[in-house]
């Protein structure tokens, strides 16, 4: 059922790109350096990373201590287990014994470090969100609902020092994460607040949140550069990031309506993102911004000049 709703979050275009795209690709990857010992190492303690951020998170540890029959821990192994073995396979096949049994051994002591309750989980949330600067409830809201994720995918990034094609997934799966920020519109009462104009709106919400995208993405950015060699492919992939917030910005105002969840600017914003990995054709992207500016704008004119 967690799986059910997750994937129901993620969104069929998301979806599908994943499992015909993403998974292969994984395994491909997974497959050709889980042989080196080394990278089997790595690879394992960041699955077993994974694994942990997720069991920190869990609800229903008071609920299963109430159940006689089994303890919570046993059943918390038992499913990570469950869900490990394609992993585990993947390790036996590619003879690397030894980390395969330090994964098992090292995922039953997780097991048995109790899930942080609701109100650590929120005095952490709290501190992060106090470190967004105010006004920009978008990743305000999008850190307290994704903060694990976008630690995990950030830490992927950080492993770019033994293989640069780390740095590539992570930008992927954290700009997919950030253009979600953008899929729920505010009401017409804080759009008034600002008390700007819609062009001056635009560029001023552009102007920071594209800044502080900059510098979130900036420690990835100069760490990729220790693979100097493919340094104008790093520039360019930034640039399509950054590119890529602008539009999922741009993309929210254009088809604004107040209070709402906009369906069609998260089809829309998958498409853009599933076009900015293709990095040629990121040019069209940056095309469309230009278009969706002007069309933002007439449409917050309507609640602006009123």
């Amino acid at each position: 059922m967690q799986l059910y709703r997750g994937t129901r979050d993620i969104g069929l275009f998301r979806m599908l790109f994943i499992l015909a795209v993403c998974f292969p690709m994984l395994v491909l990857f997974l497959h050709r350096y889980l042989v080196v010992t080394q990278y089997s190492y790595a690879i394992a303690g960041l699955v077993l990373l994974l694994v942990f951020m997720v069991h920190r998170s869990r609800k229903d540890y008071n609920f299963l201590s109430k159940l006689s029959y089994s303890s919570p821990e046993w059943m918390y192994y038992i499913e990570y287990i469950v869900f490990s073995l394609p992993f585990l396979i993947l390790l036996i096949i590619c003879k690397q014994y030894v980390p395969a049994l330090l994964y098992v051994l090292l995922l039953l002591s997780v097991c048995f470090i109790i899930p942080s309750s609701k109100e650590a989980k929120s005095r952490l949330y709290t501190g992060v969100i106090r470190c967004i600067p105010a006004g920009m409830f978008e990743w305000q809201s999008g850190f307290r609902n994704t903060f694990p994720a976008i630690v995990l995918f950030y830490a992927l990034g950080i492993v770019e020092i033994y293989q640069i094609w780390f740095a590539a997934v992570a930008l992927i799966l954290l700009a997919m994460i950030f253009i979600s920020f953008y899929y729920g519109n505010e009401s017409r009462q804080m759009l008034v607040a600002s008390g700007q104009t819609p062009a001056k709106f635009l560029m001023y919400k552009l102007l920071r949140h594209v800044k502080y995208w900059i510098l979130f993405l900036s420690p990835l950015f100069l760490l990729s550069f220790i693979h100097y060699e493919y340094w104008l492919y790093i520039l360019i992939a930034f640039v399509a990031a950054i590119n890529l917030l602008a539009f999922a910005i741009l993309l929210k105002y254009a088809f604004y309506r107040p209070a709402t969840v906009s369906g069609i600017s998260s089809m829309i914003g998958t498409l853009a993102w599933l076009c900015s990995i293709i990095l040629p054709f990121s040019v069209f992207v940056f095309a469309a911004n230009i278009v969706l500016f002007v069309k933002a704008t007439r449409n917050l004119n309507q609640y602006l000049s009123s």
